[in-house]
């Protein structure tokens, strides 16, 4: 079996959820009999030598200057059958070509592979919204809303410089590339019913939970009683749809003798690069929340075990459906229970009871209910420890991916 993995980019160079997990697979693949997988993830500019399409990480692993339409998600790139990626996928010759995402890379790459490779089985795995989506993918209205429904319609009034018509096009343009996928991963049910509703075929998808490595050290502590204090954790990118400012809002409105019980570490790359106004809003919440609130910058994959041994709760604040983020299954990993918005895949991956409690998405006061509840000692913490449900392994993760790999469809 010969697999050759694309995503959006490489965790060696960007630290997102998604590029985790397309590199976790690709190494999974890599260790199982019989296999021989490549890794080709896009990168900016000033990764690529001159005059070159790809670049070389290590044997394997390449990185690939492309650039897609903003808009309709086309590639930037010569994608013809004497270019430098048909020569490629020629070269390889690969059985599967799996798109852990196309954003960043170009949807008609599916095309590309297709015509050069037309007995070759292709995969797209789908990390969030952005094939419905113009608004980065998040399913939410630049309002601020969340959406239920896109159409072309609802879609221009969040864009009114884009006609309806253009919008039309757009998602037919999409459609067209994906209708030539094989077979669609999503890591959460939630995601795959949203793409069955626009019209994805219900018989192409499988759901499979993103996978880690299971080799862990953490020696699980006995359970702590809460209500003397609390260290909580954020772990992920700062921007407008994760909700920082949902949880400093609620620390803030804590009463001062209970923010003296608590801590919030934020861990997450993004505050230089914010708008200026969110920029300064976090700060001032953070003034106003005290010494409760720390900001240490971003962190590397490899010390999220360390890290993690210095929390009792991992928080999320995010004002956006979610898909199946990846920092739920570190927490799972390591023994910490979640306090997250109860929406979308959040809400599928932590039940409340079952690892982890929820509130009301953007709720700033609800959240800060359930914080002062975990203070008070009135929820019964240990039940919900006991309760975090098992992670899927990186081993688990390669045969349910090579499974369909070998399938018929």
């Amino acid at each position: 079996m010969r697999v050759i993995i694309f995503s959006h980019g490489h965790p060696k160079f960007s630290k997102g959820g998604g590029e985790i997990s397309a590199y976790n697979l690709y190494t999974a693949i890599s260790s199982e009999p019989d296999c021989e997988a490549w890794f080709v993830a896009r990168g900016g500019k000033e990764l690529i030598n001159p005059n070159c399409l790809f670049s070389v990480v290590k044997e394997r692993e390449y990185i690939i200057g492309s650039s897609s339409n903003h808009f309709n998600l086309s590639s930037g790139i010569d994608l013809s059958d004497g270019g430098e990626l048909a020569e490629l996928l020629r070269k390889i010759s690969p059985n599967v070509i799996h798109f852990h995402h196309y954003v960043h890379l170009g949807i008609d790459l599916i095309h590309c592979a297709k015509r050069v490779l037309p007995q070759v089985k292709i995969v797209v795995t789908f990390h969030e919204f952005i094939g419905i989506c113009h608004n980065y993918g998040q399913m939410v209205t630049t309002s601020g809303r969340l959406c239920y429904q896109a159409s072309p319609r609802e879609c221009s009034l969040c864009f009114p410089l884009i006609t309806k018509e253009d919008f039309f096009l757009r998602e037919m343009f999409i459609k067209t590339h994906l209708e030539k996928v094989d077979q669609y991963v999503s890591p959460s049910r939630f995601l795959m019913e949203r793409y069955i509703e626009w019209g994805l075929s219900r018989n192409k998808f499988v759901c499979i939970e993103n996978g880690l490595p299971n080799d862990y050290n953490i020696v699980p502590k006995l359970f702590e009683d809460f209500s003397k204090y609390i260290r909580l954790a954020y772990f992920g990118q700062i921007n407008r749809f994760k909700g920082v400012d949902v949880i400093l809002r609620a620390i803030a409105s804590l009463p001062k003798k209970t923010r003296k019980k608590i801590s919030l570490d934020i861990y997450g790359s993004g505050l230089d690069t914010l708008d200026l106004n969110l920029k300064q809003e976090l700060q001032d919440l953070q003034k106003r929340c005290g010494k409760s609130v720390t900001f240490h910058g971003a962190y590397q994959p490899r010390e999220i075990e360390q890290l993690m041994e210095g929390v009792d709760w991992v928080v999320m604040g995010s004002v956006w459906w979610e898909n199946s983020p990846v920092v739920i299954q570190e927490a799972f990993k390591y023994g910490k229970p979640v306090i997250c918005p109860g929406i979308g895949g959040m809400q599928e991956k932590v039940r409340p009871g079952f690892g982890g409690l929820n509130y009301r998405v953007g709720d700033a006061l609800s959240l800060r209910d359930l914080i002062s509840k975990i203070c008070s000692g009135s929820i019964d913490c240990k039940d919900i420890i006991e309760k975090i449900p098992p992670i899927c392994s990186l081993r688990e993760y390669a045969h349910r991916h090579l499974a369909i790999y070998n399938s018929q469809s």
